[in-house]
């Protein structure tokens, strides 16, 4: 029992299937291609799009303080020679001098005869003298004179050099924040924990002893009495590297209150915990304390909470304002294959290369091209795009192709070549293309398959190689077909597997036709082959096996009609739907029980031609078979009354346990809600979605004035933690609706400020209206604070003055009166400014 391929050439005939008798045949430039003809490869963006990674900080550099104190070498008297001698030179007598007075107190005097030292050139007396003039001025708090003596009496070899250095380098410490280079093993080290590197200091024979012994301490992460807040905060630090966690809350905790010392550091870290523990809620509610304190660090850490998610990405810009986390959301959404989403963000973003990336990612060259046309300033990439989009689309690439020729003249004759390519003038194109793989599709739809395999020689690369493999098939030659590839691709595979079919090794073939990954575009014919190759073999079973498979997998496929006409062994004939209908009746009048697919195909069919009543009929023998569920989706898919096609919908959407059943079902559901405008069933069927449908139900909810499945659907959001703009501004709509505190209880907790703001004063209102006088007026005190660029913050202000004024603060009140933002206000507010400022005493600070 045979089914043999009948070739593409009488030559392959002679030369390949000569003895054997043909009864099975298909197009092998079909099979390899899908097609007759070789197409234009399509131009790809980047798989993946770089996004800047932004790195947890070490700010120990910020927690290292300078010397709280100055440790000072004393200066040693200098013996005198038994009276003063006329022949002492001038500065040695000076220096003598000068340092006596100033170990008995007497600093002007001392300072006076050590200035002449200074004075003399070349004395080597003076860089002692300097030296011994560096600590009165300190002594005086003349700092930076000090400084300056220190920097000049270190930079010569003397008794007081190491003593003078370090003077020097802790002064600029303290004074500059910075310090000088060095090569002291204490200050080395210091130097290098400010900018960033951690460094042990060497504490032996050094001057400032007890800062080294804190230095040392600071390293290590242990606590110094001295430098207590710097010392435990460097410890939370390392905790917080090592992963002890819990240790390091426990003292950045300590450190977050108000008016603590290193406060941003704290809350910094305290960000970065929350957001390792996975409650990215709290780590915003920290960032958005930061946000007042220190701005660099809130950058960073926005930066680095919204790098791993779309919400985080989308809540940052909420708070921010800054357009490069909507950028950044979608590119997390584009290099997680959603491309749709990474669209929608782009284009939030304005950045309209990375749009076009996912709109062609998306196939929706229309889209591109509508991107394009009107964008001023294109460069060559977006010329390139424009004319990608335009050949996909069929539209006029003539515009395009003379607007760029003086610009981009490679671009536009390339497209030239493609311009001619798709009408079919092959070897018109080959005269403007320049790249030779190019060159070689022009060559293989010439069939012109030597040339192909001759001007890719030399080349690697796996589209190369897949055209020369083609190649060689069409003329043949399976084992060089097999020289040139890989099992690295599924194409590849596959092709393996139609070289070891055309060769009659059907075991071989299976294999490879096995092996093409369930994903890939290739599967249905894959499993098509396998059938044909079992069968070739005389294994029916497996051939039936893999028949079947195609039709259970892919009912609605080419392959699925081919794979029933397989069943019916007449596989290869290019057969019409008439004679199709035939090859079926025939085996179901012969079958008492044919198979669940081939009542499907044979439904199907009649489906197709408009045989309603008929394949209904058929239909309905599939409800009680595995395939019920795509017997109704198709029965819907016929129905025209639209109450009956919902019914079916509705039916597989609770009831079936395949997901893609399910889940078409629901697709064609929100198509029919929509349609209908029926828009309390369309909430009621988002409602049951995912958390991003559930947010969209609860707007239409909003809508329809439904407070009870608004309400409903709002706590159970609520319990899961789900935060988004969107869903916290419904959250306030509903309170409006209803007046359930709880729905704003929880906005008051929005990492968005403006939204956490309303929530305040929605809740001062509460309190006002139940009599908490002082609760509402603590609310409108805290936004007339926080809130100046709010919509409310004028009305809080208004309502905060006249519970002052009620509770007899009059002065209070014309105190808070006076932040209104009279540029800001409306008419009717102002009115009520002007009336409770009547009568009101000045406002004065006591």
């Amino acid at each position: 029992m045979w089914k043999p391929i009948r070739l593409f050439s009488f030559l392959l005939l002679l030369s390949f299937v000569l003895a054997q008798q043909i009864t099975k045949e298909f197009d092998i430039n079909v099979e390899l291609t899908g097609k007759v003809f070789e197409e234009k490869p399509k131009l790809i963006p980047p798989e993946k799009l770089p996004m800047l990674q932004t790195r947890e900080l070490d700010l120990s550099s910020e927690l290292l303080e300078p010397p709280k104190f100055m440790e000072f070498v004393p200066v040693k008297p200098v013996e005198r020679g038994g009276g003063i001698s006329c022949g002492e030179p001038r500065d040695a007598l000076s220096y003598r001098l000068g340092v006596d007075y100033y170990l008995r107190g007497r600093y002007a005097l001392a300072e006076e005869e050590l200035s002449k030292v200074v004075l003399i050139p070349n004395s080597p007396f003076k860089p002692m003298a300097e030296y011994v003039l560096g600590l009165i001025a300190y002594s005086r708090d003349q700092k930076d004179k000090a400084l300056e003596l220190f920097r000049s009496s270190c930079q010569f070899s003397h008794i007081y050099q190491k003593p003078a250095c370090e003077a020097y380098y802790a002064l600029h410490f303290i004074l500059r924040d910075s310090v000088p280079e060095n090569r002291d093993e204490l200050w080395q080290a210091v130097k290098a924990i400010k900018e960033g590197r951690v460094q042990e200091p060497n504490c032996s024979n050094v001057v400032f002893s007890q800062y080294c012994g804190y230095v040392a301490d600071f390293v290590r992460g242990q606590e110094n009495v001295l430098y207590k807040d710097s010392t435990s905060l460097r410890s939370a630090v390392v905790k917080y590297f090592s992963g002890d966690l819990r240790g390091a809350k426990e003292t950045f905790s300590l450190y977050s209150a108000p008016s603590s010392p290193y406060r941003e550091i704290a809350l910094y870290y305290l960000a970065l915990i929350e957001y390792r523990e996975g409650k990215g809620e709290e780590a915003f509610r920290y960032a958005s304390i930061l946000e007042s304190l220190n701005q660099r660090l809130t950058s960073e850490l926005y930066a680095l909470l919204s790098e791993r998610d779309i919400y985080l990405s989308r809540l940052t810009y909420s708070i921010t304002k800054n357009p490069n986390f909507l950028e950044r959301a979608g590119i997390i959404a584009y290099n997680a294959g959603d491309y749709s989403l990474a669209l929608l963000n782009f284009l939030e973003a304005g950045n309209v290369r990375y749009a076009v990336y996912s709109a062609i990612k998306m196939g929706d060259y229309i889209r591109v091209i509508s991107l394009l046309e009107n964008k001023k300033g294109k460069d060559r990439e977006d010329y390139m795009w424009l004319l990608e989009a335009l050949y996909w689309t069929n539209g006029d690439l003539n515009p395009v192709i003379s607007e760029v020729s003086k610009l981009y003249p490679d671009l536009a004759r390339e497209f030239s070549g493609w311009e001619r390519f798709r009408r079919g003038d092959w070897l018109g194109a080959l005269g403007f293309f320049e790249d030779p793989y190019y060159r070689a599709i022009a060559l293989y739809n010439l069939k012109r398959y030597k040339e192909v395999i001759s001007l890719l020689q030399g080349k690697t690369d796996q589209r190369s190689n897949i055209l020369k493999a083609r190649s060689a098939l069409m003329m043949g030659d399976t084992k060089l077909a097999r020289s040139f590839l890989t099992e690295r691709s599924d194409e590849e595979l596959y092709l393996l597997g139609m070289s070891y079919f055309l060769e009659g090794n059907y075991q071989k073939a299976v294999s490879f036709f096995g092996r093409v990954s369930d994903k890939s575009p290739l599967k249905a014919k894959a499993l098509l082959r396998m059938g044909d190759a079992y069968y070739n073999a005389g294994n029916v079973e497996k051939a039936k096996e893999s028949y079947y498979e195609v039709l259970k997998r892919y009912p609605d496929s080419e392959e699925a009609k081919q794979a029933t006409l397989s069943l019916f062994e007449f596989s290869g004939k290019g057969v019409s739907d008439e004679e199709l209908e035939k090859l079926l009746l025939d085996y179901m009048q012969r079958e008492k029980n044919p198979q669940p697919e081939v009542i499907y195909q044979y439904a199907s069919l009649l489906a197709r031609k408009g045989d309603k009543r008929g394949a209904e009929r058929e239909l309905l023998k599939l409800l009680d078979t595995p395939l019920r569920f795509k017997a109704i989706l198709k029965m819907a898919e016929m129905e025209e009354d639209p109450a009956k096609k919902l019914v079916l919908y509705y039916k597989v959407y609770k009831e079936a346990e395949p997901q893609e059943d399910r889940a078409k079902a629901r697709e064609e559901l929100i198509k029919l809600y929509t349609s209908a405008r029926d828009t309390k069933s369309l909430a009621d069927l988002l409602a049951e979605g995912d958390i991003q449908d559930k947010v969209r139900a609860l707007g239409l909810y909003l809508a329809l004035k439904d407070a009870s499945s608004a309400l409903s659907l709002s706590r159970e959001l609520i319990k899961a933690g789900y935060r988004s703009r969107d869903f916290e501004k419904y959250l306030i709509d509903l309170y409006r609706q209803t007046g359930e505190t709880d729905l704003i209880g929880y906005v008051i907790k929005s990492p968005d400020r403006s939204l956490r703001g309303e929530a305040l004063f929605l809740l001062g209102l509460d309190s006002l209206k139940k009599g908490d006088k002082k609760k509402a007026l603590e609310n409108f005190v805290e936004i007339s604070l926080n809130y100046k660029e709010e919509p409310y913050y004028n009305q809080a202000v208004l309502e905060g003055a006249k519970i002052l004024i009620e509770l007899g603060a009059r002065r209070d009140a014309s105190c808070l009166l006076e932040r209104f933002d009279l540029n800001k206000s409306k008419p009717e507010e102002v009115n009520s400014y002007n009336k409770l400022r009547q009568g009101l005493p000045k406002c004065e600070v006591r």
